[in-house]
């Protein structure tokens, strides 16, 4: 996967004004897709959760928002047995709208939250958990009823192991209040595996 942190990898002419994907074939099983442009505020939740619905893994990836506020996104999915083909997904949609189906069971090892002073004061959370189809938007879904929305994501997926981190903000954008962090750590902790 390419290095992210440059905006150019992702927006090499300028920033976008409409969102757009592409999709690129790696091997047999696996494809990189690209987001870029001005995203639903619940993208991250609503295409995570329609990938699962569709069968499609997300094992890594990364994602940013510019300080315009256009995201940069790159994942690396897999489809599961009998799942749609992600070279036929409409990504864009799936950012647009709330999946049908409930968000799957999530089982968390372990999680940590704490403020992010170098990144304005956001809120640091870091979420491990045994990978598994829905794991991603399961997490994200708990972030997203705690009014809270991710300005970066770092997904991995190491030895059948999700290592999932996010920095997260406000809708608005601005620092988390005390509150919103509280109501994550509850949520986090209420799917902590036994």
């Amino acid at each position: 996967m390419r290095a992210l942190y440059d905006a150019s990898v992702l927006f090499p002419d300028s920033e976008p004004t409409a969102v757009a994907f592409s999709v690129f074939r790696k091997t047999r099983m696996l494809y990189s897709v690209r987001l870029g442009g001005p995203l639903h505020p619940l993208w991250a939740d609503h295409l995570t959760r329609g990938l699962s619905a569709l069968g499609i893994s997300v094992l890594n990836g990364f994602a940013r928002r510019t300080p315009a506020g256009t995201w940069g996104v790159e994942f690396l999915v897999m489809p599961m047995p009998g799942a749609a083909d992600p070279a036929t997904v409409d990504y864009v949609a799936l950012t647009r709208q709330e999946p049908p189906t409930a968000p799957h069971a999530i089982g968390i090892d372990s999680y940590a939250l704490d403020g992010s002073p170098e990144q304005a004061g956001l809120l640091y959370a870091e979420v491990r958990g045994p990978d598994r189809l829905g794991f991603l938007g399961g997490v994200l879904r708990l972030m997203a009823q705690q009014d809270l929305t991710p300005r970066e994501m770092w997904i991995a997926t190491w030895d059948g192991q999700a290592f999932d981190r996010f920095l997260l903000a406000a809708p608005d954008g601005r620092v988390p209040p005390d509150g919103a962090r509280r109501a994550l750590a509850r949520a986090l902790k209420a799917h902590r595996r036994a």
